[in-house]
């Protein structure tokens, strides 16, 4: 959790985050990829420079993505058994961590959507819900919100099973019979 919210408080960072999107503008596939990675938990401080619809946007989409991923790893390990081992708690934490990542990214966009065209301006939302094409949108989301639910997942999958791992050259503790006496 700690590597989730430290993630998400660095690189969601406003300032941090147009650094790196500057610096990671080539038209690589690659940089695109890591570019998804890195823009999605965004989160903004100045309603002005961002624009009301993607000032709500952004910031529901990382409150949610934060609360829904916190809530669900802090059970995973209760969740998943010992029998499973290691592969399933990985497989566990991913899928969490992307279905977490899709919730909040879709959940974002219809709630900022209604919120910005019903309390403000419907016309602050237009460069990105088009009327009648507001499918493109949540397609998008929903593409970027689960890529980098897997592939962050994947990072915080790793090191689930990386703590969860005891040393191999330690003795483990053995109780002793308990005495009739």
């Amino acid at each position: 959790m700690t590597v989730l919210v430290g993630f998400v408080l660095l690189v969601g960072n406003p300032w941090v985050n147009m650094e790196l999107a500057v610096a990671l503008s080539g038209s690589d596939p690659a940089f695109r990829v890591v570019n998804v990675v890195l823009a999605y938990p965004s989160w903004h401080v100045d309603v002005d420079r961002a624009g009301p619809f993607l000032f709500w946007f952004a910031n529901l989409r990382t409150l949610l993505f934060v609360l829904l991923a916190v809530a669900g790893l802090s059970r995973v390990s209760r969740w998943v058994s010992e029998a499973a081992g290691g592969a399933g708690l990985f497989v566990a934490t991913v899928g969490l961590t992307a279905l977490s990542a899709v919730v909040a990214g879709l959940a974002a966009g219809a709630a900022s959507g209604v919120a910005v065209g019903a309390l403000l301006d419907p016309g602050a939302s237009l460069p990105y819900l088009i009327p009648g094409q507001s499918e493109e949108f949540f397609l998008s989301r929903l593409s970027s919100s689960a890529v980098f639910g897997v592939l962050f997942g994947s990072v915080l999958g790793a090191v689930v099973v990386l703590q969860r791992r005891r040393p191999a050259n330690r003795e483990s503790r053995a109780d002793a019979p308990k005495s009739l006496w």
